[in-house]
């Protein structure tokens, strides 16, 4: 079992930090040029931008020391998505993880970010660990996550024209307003579903806000019909709506309930 250590701070890079009191040195700054260089034993840093390459502030950087059980280093970066800190001169391996957490129409939405590197480091040896704000895209590792959001489809089955499968249920979504990392959204329309903790589902959604409208595509005869839509939860049935996505654990969706006409 691993001892239990807590080291915890939050602040920002060149902020006065309780980490350097902790390791009686004072905290460094860092920036764009810092990042291209060799790492730096005893010493952790890095950038985090966006898919454009724009620096992100205000992200949280989580260093976790190995050895230890709940002896975290939290850090936010600053303007220029810049973070840095000492580590302690102990015999530790370190791994670092990210989040971006950001209001988007009233909500609160919070983001993992794609890391430049899962690995761990020796502490002596030091570590750059650089992080981006994906909207879209698959997640490192074999979990089948993405960084997208999801658009889960409920068929009713009433008023039924043929014998129907949830996976034949397209969507078209068309963005209202730049999505929520301030980029120009795309229209997504004809992709097929797969099944998915929520149900059936369009995955990997860049997170926005939607005006949605479904049909359903006979496998049969190829005929389209149009679905009547709404959200789950909501009382009446339209031709489309309007959505935001709900944050659902470490993911966000949308929800909706389909039907024929």
């Amino acid at each position: 079992m691993n001892e239990t250590r807590t080291r915890w701070v939050l602040g920002r890079t060149g902020a006065t930090l309780a980490l350097s009191a902790l390791l009686g040195c004072a905290p460094g700054t860092a920036d764009a040029a810092d990042l291209s260089a060799a790492a730096a034993g005893y010493v952790v840093q890095g950038r985090v931008v966006n898919s454009a390459g724009q620096p992100v502030e205000g992200a949280k950087v989580v260093v976790k020391d190995r050895r230890y059980y709940n002896s975290d280093i939290v850090l936010l970066s600053d303007r220029d998505g810049v973070y840095r800190s000492r580590l302690p001169r102990e015999p530790s391996s370190w791994v670092v993880s990210a989040s971006v957490t950001r209001q988007f129409h009233g909500k609160q939405y919070t983001f993992d970010l794609e890391p430049s590197s899962t690995a761990s480091f020796r502490a002596s040896a030091g570590g750059v660990r650089n992080f981006t704000w994906r909207v879209t895209g698959r997640r490192p590792g074999a979990d089948g996550r993405y960084y997208g959001g999801l658009v889960a489809t409920n068929l009713w089955f009433e008023n039924l024209p043929e014998n129907v499968d949830q996976d034949n249920v397209r969507l078209t979504m068309t963005p209202v307003g730049p999505l929520i990392d301030g980029s120009k959204g795309k229209v997504v329309s004809g992709r097929k579903p797969v099944y998915t903790d929520s149900g059936w589902a369009v995955v990997d959604v860049p997170l926005g806000r939607y005006r949605i409208s479904a049909t359903y595509r006979s496998a049969t005869s190829g005929q389209v019909y149009p679905l009547q839509i709404k959200l789950t939860g909501s009382a009446a049935f339209a031709s489309q709506v309007t959505a935001d996505f709900e944050q659902s654990g470490t993911n966000q969706r949308i929800r909706l309930e389909v039907r024929f006409a």
